[in-house]
C-alpha cells in the first residue's frame, strides 16, 4: 500500500530489536514534547533490574517500537484492502501509529508499581465522558494517558501536527478506549466502521504493544521466555468484517505461532515480571507510599505529572530516608527476603496450612513479615469455558480455509483450547520477612 507520506523526509533511530525505526516530521514534534521526553526517564520493568541487571530500558524506546510494530501491523491487516481514497488509508495509519506511540504516555514513576499511589480520578478533572460514572474511583495510567491527550501541553501540538490528516485528540482517545464516543464520522469509510479493528492493532491478544514488549523485555532481561516467531504472526493478520465493522483475523497457518506467543507472554509474567525481587520491592514502595511521613504524592496536576519520574521519586526516597525504614530499604537495597513461596491455580494459597502455620509463628515471635499475593492467567481479554456465540466488540477472529470452501471466521477463543487448558490463574503467594530472622525458605 503506497502513502503519499512516504514522499516526506523520514528520520530514522536504531533500535536493538527492530533495527531501523522510521519516524516522520509530524511524528517528532510529538517526540520532542516534554510530555513524551519524560518516558526516556521510566522505566519500562520498575524494579526488575534488581533481579535481572541489564533490564533498565525505558518506555521510550519500548513506545517507539510499537509505534513501528503498528504500521506493519497495519500494513499486514490491509495489504489486499481498497479503502474509498489514498486519504483514507493514510489517515488510518497515521491515526494507528500515534496511538501505539503514545499508548503509555501516562504512566507514572516505576511504571506500574505507582499506580496504587494514583489520586482519585475526579481530581484530574477529566471530562465527564472520560471518568465515567463511577466517580470515586481511583485514577489509572489510562486516566493520565487521556488527560495528556485531551487536556495538556501535549494537546495543541497533536492538534497542529494531525490537522493534515484531519484527526484530532479526541479520535486518538478513541482508539485508546472503546468507551468514548465518536465525535465524527472519521472511523468510517465505505459503511464500515474500522475503529474495532485499529484499536486492536494497539490493544488486543495480538497487539504490538505485547509483540514488542515481550521481545524487548526478553533481550535486556537476558532470558528466552518472551522469544515467538512474530514475522509469521505479523505477516498472518488479517481483516474481516461483520455487520458494518472491521476486526482483527489471524490466519489459522499462525494458530500455532498465536500459542506459542500467548505462553510466551504467560511465562514472562511467572519467570520476570513476577519475579519475587520485583514484588518484594514493589510492596516495600506500596508500604513507603502508605507512610504518615511519605513525602511523594502522585500529582494530580496534569503538567506537575509530566514532570514526574523516576528520578523524582528517588529524590523524596532521599529525602525520606532519615525516617523511613522502607524509603530506607529500597535505598540500601535491603529487600525483605522470601521465606515461603507457593503456586497454586485451584485455590487460594492463603488458606494453605504452611501459610497459616508460619504466619502465627511469626506473630508468636514478633517477627515483621509481610505477604503478597500475585496472580496471572493465559489472557486478559478471553474468559474460560466460552460457548460458541460467546463474543465480545474485542474478539479477534480466525480465518479458516479448507482450500474447497470460502473462508469462514471463527472467534479465536473457540479455534483452540488453549485458553481453556490454561483457564485458570495461577495464583502466587509469598511470606516475606527481614534478613537474618533464620527462619529458610520453604518450597512450594
Amino acid at each position: 500500500m503506497e502513502l503519499k507520506a512516504s514522499n516526506a523526509k523520514i528520520t530514522e533511530v536504531r533500535d536493538v530489536i527492530h533495527g531501523s525505526i522510521p519516524l516522520y516530521p509530524w511524528e517528532l514534534a510529538i517526540l520532542d514534547s516534554q510530555a513524551f521526553q519524560r518516558l526516556r526517564n521510566i522505566k519500562q520493568l520498575g524494579f526488575s533490574e534488581f533481579a535481572y541487571p541489564c533490564a533498565v530500558h525505558n518506555r521510550y524506546i519500548h513506545s517507539l517500537g510499537v509505534a513501528h510494530l503498528a504500521g506493519v501491523s497495519f500494513h499486514s491487516i490491509f495489504r489486499k484492502h481498497q479503502f474509498s481514497s489514498p486519504d483514507v488509508a493514510e489517515r488510518f495509519y497515521f491515526l494507528t501509529r500515534i496511538s501505539a506511540m503514545l499508548h503509555d504516555i501516562g504512566h507514572g514513576p516505576f511504571s506500574h508499581a505507582i499506580e496504587h499511589a494514583m489520586p482519585a480520578a475526579s481530581s484530574l478533572q477529566l471530562p465527564a465522558e472520560v471518568l465515567g460514572k463511577n466517580v470515586k474511583r481511583q485514577a489509572t495510567h489510562e486516566d493520565y494517558t487521556l488527560k495528556i491527550l485531551l487536556e495538556s501541553s501535549l494537546t495543541p501540538i497533536l492538534e497542529r501536527e494531525y490537522a493534515r490528516f484531519d484527526i484530532t485528540p479526541w479520535d486518538i482517545a478513541c482508539m485508546m478506549s472503546l468507551d468514548l464516543k465518536e465525535r465524527s464520522n472519521l472511523f468510517h469509510d465505505k459503511k464500515i466502521n474500522y475503529r474495532h479493528v485499529l484499536h486492536q492493532i494497539i490493544s488486543s491478544e495480538v497487539d504490538a504493544d505485547r509483540m514488542d514488549y515481550l521481545q524487548r523485555d526478553s533481550y535486556y532481561s537476558g532470558v528466552s521466555y518472551g522469544t515467538f516467531d512474530y514475522n509469521w504472526l505479523l505477516s498472518n493478520l488479517g481483516l474481516h468484517i461483520a455487520d458494518g465493522k472491521a476486526y482483527l483475523a489471524l490466519s489459522d497457518r499462525a494458530i500455532y505461532t498465536f500459542e506459542d506467543f500467548l505462553l510466551s507472554r504467560y511465562h514472562m509474567f511467572l519467570m520476570v515480571y513476577l519475579h519475587h525481587k520485583s514484588v518484594g520491592y514493589e510492596e516495600m514502595m506500596k508500604r513507603y507510599l502508605n507512610s504518615p511521613d511519605c513525602s511523594f504524592s502522585v500529582p494530580s496536576d496534569i503538567e506537575a505529572y509530566i514532570h514526574c519520574d523516576d528520578s523524582i521519586f528517588y529524590s523524596f526516597l532521599r529525602l525520606d530516608a532519615d525516617k523511613n525504614e522502607w524509603a530506607q530499604r529500597i535505598l540500601s537495597h535491603r529487600t525483605f527476603k522470601v521465606a515461603l513461596e507457593l503456586h497454586d491455580s485451584k485455590k487460594d494459597p492463603k488458606n494453605d496450612p504452611r501459610t497459616k502455620e508460619l504466619v502465627a509463628t511469626l506473630e508468636s515471635k514478633k517477627i515483621p513479615y509481610f505477604v503478597t499475593s500475585s496472580g496471572k492467567g493465559l489472557s486478559n481479554y478471553v474468559k474460560p469455558n466460552l460457548g460458541a456465540n460467546d463474543t465480545k466488540e474485542t474478539t479477534i477472529f480466525v480465518e479458516s480455509n479448507d482450500r474447497l470452501n470460502e473462508p469462514s471466521f471463527v472467534p479465536i477463543e473457540n479455534f483452540t483450547d488453549l485458553f481453556r487448558r490454561y483457564g485458570e490463574t495461577k495464583n502466587i503467594l509469598r511470606v516475606y520477612v527481614p534478613e537474618n530472622t533464620g527462619i529458610s525458605k520453604l518450597g512450594s
